[in-house]
């Protein structure tokens, strides 16, 4: 006596890889835009730390520490890090959580920042920039009659290519605390 066996018929394999395909598709931004988030958040918790040491430095020498060329690229190598793991931060990321290099401008040549002048910039003073998720520049100007005018709400991916400016411990261009802010 024979038994006939049932498996699935081709409709049915194909309305099961249609449901897996429309789940995936509703998934994966989400899961995407919460990656960028935590290298967002990463980041800029990286740019803190290295903007305390600087801090303490300012305190102590009351001057920003001197980077090689006064502004560019941190790499492991620079007089900017290494005056400040000596005595104020035991590691220094040299990049962001994207990969990109971190910027920084040392001292006077704060005013060779877009939207800085002269007058606005100390041999106290420090940049600390990630040029976000691609690595470029996106022509921010700070304002420094409105110096909340940088901070965005992270609405869409493209947020994530904005820039993260800190000047002195304090945030010119970043995501706005709470999730509020404008859509610049």
């Amino acid at each position: 006596m024979l038994r006939k066996t049932r498996g699935f018929t081709l409709i049915e394999l194909i309305i099961v890889v249609s449901i897996i395909g429309i789940l995936i598709a509703l998934i994966t931004p989400n899961v995407i835009q919460h990656i960028q988030n935590g290298k967002q958040i990463g980041t800029m918790s990286d740019i803190n730390t290295i903007a305390k040491a600087c801090l303490e430095y300012v305190a102590e020498n009351d001057e920003a520490p001197a980077a090689d060329i006064q502004r560019g690229p941190l790499t492991a190598n620079n007089v900017f890090i290494k005056l400040i793991t000596e005595k104020y931060l035991t590691t220094c990321p040299v990049n962001d959580h994207w990969g990109n290099p971190l910027v920084v401008y040392s001292g006077t040549s704060v005013a060779q920042f877009s939207g800085f002048t002269e007058d606005l910039a100390g041999k106290g003073d420090f940049l600390i920039i990630s040029y976000g998720r691609y690595g470029e520049d996106d022509s921010f100007t700070f304002n420094p009659d409105n110096r909340e005018a940088g901070l965005f709400k992270v609405s869409t991916m493209a947020d994530f290519q904005k820039d993260l400016v800190n000047w002195n411990g304090t945030w010119i261009r970043a995501p706005r605390a709470g999730g509020s802010g404008s859509k610049d």
